[in-house]
């Protein structure tokens, strides 16, 4: 199967996803890992980007990959997944902390904040001490920016009942980003007839760089073969 790797708002585009591509290459996996538009350069590059630029930039990607193909994000990226799985033929869907609801109390008011506090430290998405100071992510972000990424929520409720691909969603027990009510009603509302639900209870936002990184890329590698074996 060739796969689609999506990463998360805010996310270094490579980095964020820790081992699992190279985990997923070595189980015999094409993947493409794209960088989303305003990631990888600097925060301030945010600014000029539209949440459709993050849409059509995956929907680029995916329709280079040749079927049978499946998608994986993280956050934003799980939501950007829902969107492609909606609309292509999708053999698998993986969602981990889909980005359906924020717990930081402000996010709702950005529209309204943006003037008064122009950006926003990144957020606490790892709970390791030591992981977390090598966070590759960006340190903060503009709060115009953050507008997108609510257009992009609000628009995805609406088409996760279309998705029909198997699907996997996986919530961080200790996620201080993603509320888990908004994780489970994304698992809720997808129109998939066989979907899974994992919850790994020791960690953060960011479930492929926080400690149990690797456990969690070999449940995804493994859920995927199950899969590909099952659609056989």
């Amino acid at each position: 199967m060739n796969l689609l790797l999506l990463h998360g708002f805010t996310s270094h585009p490579v980095l964020t996803l820790g081992p699992l591509p190279q985990v997923l290459r070595e189980a015999g996996f094409q993947v493409s890992q794209p960088a989303l538009p305003g990631h990888g350069t600097r925060p301030e590059d945010l600014l000029k980007v539209r949440w459709q630029d993050w849409l059509e930039t995956a929907r680029a990607f995916y329709r280079e990959l040749p079927e049978p193909r499946g998608v994986v994000g993280l956050s934003m990226g799980a939501l950007l997944s829902a969107h492609l799985a909606a609309e292509t033929p999708t053999q698998a869907l993986v969602a981990l902390a889909p980005a359906m609801a924020l717990k930081h109390p402000l996010a709702p008011l950005a529209p309204f904040l943006a003037w008064l506090i122009p950006r926003f430290p990144g957020p606490d998405s790892i709970q390791d001490p030591e992981l977390k100071r090598q966070n590759p992510n960006y340190p903060y972000f503009p709060t115009r920016a953050l507008l997108q990424l609510l257009a992009l929520m609000r628009r995805t409720p609406g088409i996760l009942p279309r998705v029909k691909a198997n699907a996997l969603v996986i919530e961080a027990g200790r996620d201080k980003v993603v509320a888990p009510e908004g994780v489970r009603s994304y698992h809720a509302l997808l129109g998939s007839q066989k979907k899974d639900y994992l919850v790994f209870p020791e960690s953060g936002h960011d479930l492929l760089l926080d400690r149990d990184r690797e456990a969690v890329a070999q449940v995804v590698r493994d859920w995927l073969i199950a899969n590909s074996n099952r659609l056989q």
